[in-house]
């Protein structure tokens, strides 16, 4: 179901044995790409990157104006070009789209 709401984004890639480093340091690389430019990537709102404490996984968590927006930076050259990057690092992904229900912080 498409949507014009914000979405996330959330990617959970667990990495071939040693190569979680590798991966962590690319992705952090691409999402700097993200800004760049004179528009960066369209729609795109922000994005996090985490990586586990037992060293296998990373989360990437990614909004974005909408639905829309993320499926068309998945057809773009560019989007293809950093998968092939990656590709040989990762042995799985799982990955879907989120709403925000509720935001609550200490601040």
């Amino acid at each position: 179901m498409k949507s014009s709401i914000t979405i996330v984004w959330i990617n959970v890639f667990t990495a071939k044995p040693g190569k979680l480093d590798e991966l962590v340091a690319i992705q952090a690389e691409e999402l700097l790409n993200f800004k760049k430019g004179s528009q960066g990537v369209p729609g795109w709102i922000s994005s996090r990157w985490h990586r586990s404490v037992d060293d296998d996984k990373a989360i990437m968590v990614t909004t974005f104006e909408s639905i829309d927006f993320h499926e068309n930076w998945l057809e773009k050259s560019e989007f293809r070009e950093h998968l092939n990057k990656i590709n040989h690092l990762i042995e799985d992904t799982e990955g879907g789209y989120y709403t925000l229900v509720e935001e609550i912080e200490n601040m």
